[in-house]
């Protein structure tokens, strides 16, 4: 018989000895990373507990959180069971977040949702553009110890960003509501429901997100399951979490990277370099209990129901990357130290399934290869570059990523050359630069960061964020030309820059360069200030909404307070827009026809210059 399949070849793998060490990305230095999915080996290192000093690293402007060390510190004798985690309340007041538009996409869209009342027709309704809710979280991440190096690592979150007041009792978002079966007037609930997914809420009460093993073999670390990615500064990898390339844990995570992996890890004999190998399951495609005629009777034990069309990685790191508090306590001494290391992924699919028309939660009809299994032919190179150099009070870190492959997409109307490919080239990068002064108190420095894009309009064009973004090409440019290259590299959703632009009206920088100075103070032990500046400019301005090549400039300030396990903050954030956010008119002599920027039916129309957006945030956290 032969087997082709990646699940075979990532068997073998497991049993392979490799004489190498980790920089894994969920993995903290030197295979000895303290608290919250950091695994569990005998030479764990001891982290103290209560509030630590500011990690080498200036973090980003809140909503991020404070330079503590993860929640829950590591102990040198060894527990049965440990429990880490957080509890997390927030609130956000959002003003003219839409920049003034119209976000009906058969008018070309907004980069934000408007409030509903403003596309009411009822006469004095009010609208001032304002949207403001309160969301909560509670965050599980066990740990189970079976021996002092073998651990089983549980990431579960309970009511998982549910917004303050939306489960009212009696309240049925998917009922079907009629004249004979009117919906319950809200103003009578009187208390909350439980949050079902598909009934009142897009989730259900308790999400299971994480679940992985780690063992200590006699010659590195082996992992497996489903498990945090976090690699360097973490624009292309991020873990969402616990950052073990400083120490950091960012409570403000709403996404984070997750992988289903097995890898292992090692040090490398004779040397300080640490690395690591590993194989990855990014996609299995349809599996049999997602079908709704076909393989039944086996949903006890569901499996893959074909393997050329999954999606696999390989991935391999090499690095020199000491521990948070190692690399406090060399600078302390006074010595320099650079950090670095290298990321590299291998990416493939021969084919794909279209499953254009397919409802994966009501399949009533079975999914229908002869028509929809199609040529993919995906092969992509990813590297990333590392290193982080301190030198008495200056800090230097950076970190650039390329992108590299072929993929193939006729099926999507893409037919760009002979051999059917289009090209995948993409880069993107991150630098910061912080220097330390008055006793450690004042951090001052500057960020820049550049992700390449394409010439492809979002879907509609004035929606901005990402998950609009059309990743594929235009067809009727790509084909004409007969020839097409994919450009569009997207930082990590978990890389944030600042408070509005980047991290809610695009969703991830992209198509862009930037700029941040930034300062920040510890007025007391407790308390920071902190303000930054971001302006960003458009890669490829004929991509954005207005064709403009700046987006514009935005402040952002923040005030928290952190005192063991508690943090509280607050931030306020303002933007002025650019020309890359307006919308021109649809005339030949402003050089436009073709924005599809249209009028709604009270005559108003979806063009003009962008309005100013402001945000006022606060933050809660209790981490345990």
């Amino acid at each position: 018989m032969r087997y082709t399949s990646s699940r075979l070849i990532s068997g073998v793998f497991v049993g392979i000895t490799v004489l190498s060490q980790v920089a894994e990305a969920q993995m903290s230095p030197g295979g000895m990373g303290p608290g919250m999915g950091g695994p569990q080996t005998p030479s764990a290192e001891e982290k103290k507990e209560g509030v630590a000093e500011a990690a080498p690293k200036a973090p980003g402007l809140l909503p991020t959180t404070p330079a503590l060390p993860p929640p829950k510190g590591r102990r040198k004798r060894w527990k049965l069971f440990e429990l880490g985690g957080y509890y997390r309340m927030r609130t956000d007041w959002f003003k003219n977040f839409n920049l003034g538009f119209i976000d009906n996409p058969a008018l070309g869209g907004a980069p934000f949702a408007r409030a509903l009342s403003c596309s009411s027709t009822v006469l004095n309704h009010p609208c001032d553009d304002t949207l403001s809710s309160t969301n909560m979280r509670l965050r599980l991440e066990p740990v189970f110890n079976l021996d002092e190096g073998t651990s089983v690592h549980v990431q579960a979150d309970i009511l998982d960003n549910l917004v303050l007041g939306s489960t009212p009792t009696g309240e049925v978002l998917n009922g079907a509501y009629t004249s004979t079966n009117p919906p319950p007037v809200s103003a009578f609930g009187t208390t909350q429901t439980v949050p079902e997914a598909g009934i009142n809420s897009d989730r259900s009460s308790i999400l299971i997100k994480r679940a992985w093993a780690e063992v200590a073999v006699p010659l590195g670390i082996l992992k497996l399951g489903r498990m945090p990615n976090h690699w360097g500064m973490g624009i292309y990898a991020n873990s969402g979490g616990y950052n073990p390339f400083d120490g950091t844990y960012d409570y403000d995570g709403d996404y984070g990277d997750t992988v289903d992996r097995v890898s292992f890890s090692a040090l490398i004999p004779g040397t300080a370099l640490r690395a690591m190998v590993a194989s990855d399951w990014n996609i299995s495609r349809l599996v049999s209990n997602q079908q709704a005629t076909t393989n039944k009777g086996n949903e006890g034990h569901p499996f893959n129901l074909d393997n050329p069309d999954d999606m696999n990685s390989w991935v391999g790191v090499i690095s020199k990357l000491d521990s948070p508090q190692d690399f406090r306590d060399a600078l302390d001494r006074g010595e320099s130290v650079l950090n670095y290391g290298v990321y590299f992924e291998y990416k493939t699919q021969g084919w794909d399934d279209n499953l254009t028309n397919f409802n994966i939660n009501a399949p009533t009809v079975p999914f229908d290869p002869a028509a929809h299994y199609v040529p993919r032919d995906l092969k992509t190179y990813t590297a990333s570059l590392w290193g982080k150099l301190a030198v008495g009070d200056v800090q230097l870190e950076s970190e650039l990523v390329g992108q590299f492959g072929n993929i193939r997409l006729e099926d999507q109307g893409i037919a760009t050359s002979t051999s059917g490919l289009t090209k995948i080239r993409k880069l993107g990068g991150a630098a910061r630069l912080t220097w330390r002064g008055v006793e450690g108190k004042l951090r001052l420095g500057i960020e820049g960061g550049f992700a390449t894009g394409d010439q492809w309009d979002n879907t509609p064009q004035g929606n901005t964020n990402v998950a609009f973004a059309n990743r594929i090409g235009d067809p009727s440019v790509c084909n004409l030309q007969h020839t097409c290259t994919l450009t569009q590299f997207m930082f990590n959703r978990e890389y944030k820059v600042d408070l509005i632009l980047w991290r809610r009206l695009f969703g991830a920088v992209t198509n862009a360069a930037y700029a941040k100075p930034f300062l920040q103070y510890d007025l007391t032990k407790s308390i920071m200030f902190k303000i930054a500046n971001i302006t960003s400019f458009a890669m490829k301005p004929v991509s954005t909404p207005g064709n403009g090549s700046v987006y514009g400039t935005e402040f952002d300030m923040d005030l928290g307070y952190s005192s063991q396990r508690l943090f509280a903050g607050i931030s306020y954030g303002v933007l002025f827009p650019f020309g890359a956010m307006a919308h021109p008119v649809d005339d030949t002599t402003a050089g436009g026809a073709g924005f599809g920027y249209g009028t709604d039916a009270n005559g108003i129309p979806n063009t003009g210059d962008p309005g100013t957006a402001h945000t006022i945030q606060t933050r809660f956290v209790l981490a345990f």
